[in-house]
């Protein structure tokens, strides 16, 4: 492990145009820290980055066999890094000032942190969701029953301490991140960031936002929902990881009964549109139910296993 280093780790599945500007903004605005960028490839399309690595012949390459999900495939970038400091960083984002300095920089003089992250922006630079500063089961009922949110954004010039760093850019110490064994490996894909901040939090760690650094998220861009059945994939595996995220953190009567109040919304929804004969909302509300109940299904399976 060296010393000062950052090791910036970015998973590209698929998203070789996004990997390649995301590439090009770290080296044009990363400066006065040393770096590296590793790229774990979660068995991409044949050929598909062979440009990029003859392109950038100091970012490393690692070349799963098969396609590992978010968490499991940062955790390959991690076992492999040589610095002393983790970064890691969605393929569908863009570095538009020194961010990667500012948060070593913030991280190194604040020990008792042990997550930060920055601020982040969308394609035409309205603030993007950055951070989430409330309790998780609070924000799942307040979908439910339509009370308004705020977007997680620093407003301040200053950091903030805040539940919740998104996994778009999530920077920590190497030897923190071990500590607390990674990525839990249960999770495919969304909410792993949510787990890994949720038991720093129980171990004293604060998590805190540094609006200083910024960066622009393409979201979406990484994301599987390119045609509407990757798009139901997607999904499913965001109620699955959810379902195992709330388990894991309010246990298994909270996450049955956040499930059964999500169904009931859902078949009031269809009753609704049943009663207006609106066919295409109907469709919509029952496709979401089924996907639900799919998931949930696949969330009691895991419970049966464990």
């Amino acid at each position: 492990m060296i010393e000062d280093l950052v090791s910036i780790i970015i998973v590209n599945y698929n998203t070789e145009k996004f990997l390649e500007n995301c590439i090009v903004s770290i080296n044009k605005y990363t400066r006065d820290v040393n770096y590296e960028i590793i790229v774990v490839d979660n068995n991409s399309e044949k050929g598909s980055v062979s440009s990029l690595i003859e392109k950038y012949p100091a970012v490393r390459f690692h070349f799963s066999e098969e396609n590992h999900g978010f968490g499991r495939a940062n955790n390959i970038g991690a076992s492999i890094a040589k610095g002393e400091y983790l970064f890691f960083l969605n393929p569908d984002t863009l570095l538009i000032n020194n961010a990667v300095f500012l948060l070593y920089e913030y991280l190194k003089g604040n020990p008792q942190v042990g997550i930060c992250g920055g601020n982040m922006y969308r394609g035409d630079m309205t603030p993007a969701s950055s951070f989430y500063d409330i309790d998780f089961l609070t924000y799942e009922y307040k979908i439910i029953f339509n009370i308004k949110r705020y977007p997680g954004f620093n407003y301040t010039t200053g950091p903030n301490e805040v539940k919740v760093i998104v996994g778009a850019d999530l920077f920590i110490r190497k030897s923190v991140f071990f500590e607390f064994g990674g990525f839990d490996k249960d999770f495919f894909m969304y909410f792993e960031e949510v787990e890994l901040c949720y038991r720093l939090r129980k171990a004293n760690y604060k998590i805190v936002s540094v609006p200083a650094a910024e960066i622009i998220h393409l979201q979406g861009g990484s994301a599987e929902n390119k045609n509407e059945e990757l798009g139901k994939w997607s999904y499913r595996e965001h109620w699955y990881s959810k379902f195992l995220f709330f388990s894991k953190t309010k246990g298994k009567l909270q996450t049955k009964i956040l499930y059964c109040v999500y169904i009931l919304k859902l078949r009031m929804a269809m009753l609704y549109f049943s009663i207006r004969r609106n066919k295409g909302k109907l469709e919509y509300w029952n496709l979401k139910k089924n996907i639900i109940n799919d998931a949930f299904g696949r969330y009691l399976k895991y419970l049966s296993n464990k």
